[in-house]
């Protein structure tokens, strides 16, 4: 499968001219995903929900960028082909923080693969299309994603995975390869909002340092 997805096009058939530039959507991206929600970033979320491909363009080009395509490349394809290290890394992120769910992701253009998950690919699907993704928004960013009630949260309210019930609490830390790409995250998330302890998320970076260093350092061997 490519790793590159069609960009839309406009009326006159060309692909449309982007609002910001890609270091400045990241902070963007940043600043709505941060836990400060101060009035300002929520002006900006407001303004931003009425025209969700705002958002989404601005995500789609950090996840489209060519060098970061190229370092997910050199990370080999999990689509079909489950690491058990991974694996316990994320079933020792679940154990820890005493969540449900923990995952191991990398972020493509089009879709988000679980390399490594706590749950069998019978009760998570491993691939799963880019719409149901939180953890491109940690990915776009480059910062950790904590948030304790995604229902209140201005980035995530509407996201299709927090409307189901699915993920009502997340956390996810990105995993930056030596060249500063960010191939996708340790996460974790629960089907109840929680409270966040700055203990557990210091867990959740020692982990993701173990799955960093897994994923990134030695892709594709066990």
């Amino acid at each position: 499968m490519s790793n590159t997805a069609p960009q839309p096009a406009d009326r006159g058939g060309q692909r449309p001219r982007r609002g910001v530039d890609r270091i400045t959507g990241r902070h963007v991206i940043a600043r709505l995903a941060a836990p400060e929600h101060d009035h300002a970033v929520r002006a900006v979320a407001d303004l931003l929900s009425g025209e969700q491909s705002a958002v989404d363009e601005i995500v789609d080009d950090a996840l489209s960028d060519p060098e970061r395509l190229e370092a997910l490349e050199r990370i080999g394809s999990y689509d079909e082909v489950r690491s058990p290290t991974l694996d316990r890394v994320a079933a020792l992120t679940a154990e820890a923080l005493g969540t449900q769910m923990a995952a191991v992701s990398i972020v493509y253009p089009d879709r988000q693969v679980l390399a490594g998950c706590n749950a069998s690919d019978e009760q998570m699907p491993r691939v799963r299309p880019l719409e149901m993704s939180i953890c491109k928004f940690t990915v776009a960013s480059r910062e950790p994603l904590v948030v304790d009630d995604t229902r209140a949260h201005p980035l995530l309210a509407d996201h299709p995975a927090v409307r189901d019930g699915g993920v009502l609490a997340y956390a996810g830390i990105p995993l930056i390869d030596g060249a500063g790409h960010v191939a996708g995250t340790l996460c974790t998330w629960d089907t109840r909002p929680r409270q966040w302890s700055s203990g557990q998320v210091q867990i959740l970076n020692d982990l993701a340092a173990v799955a960093r260093q897994r994923l990134l350092a030695d892709p594709g061997n066990e």
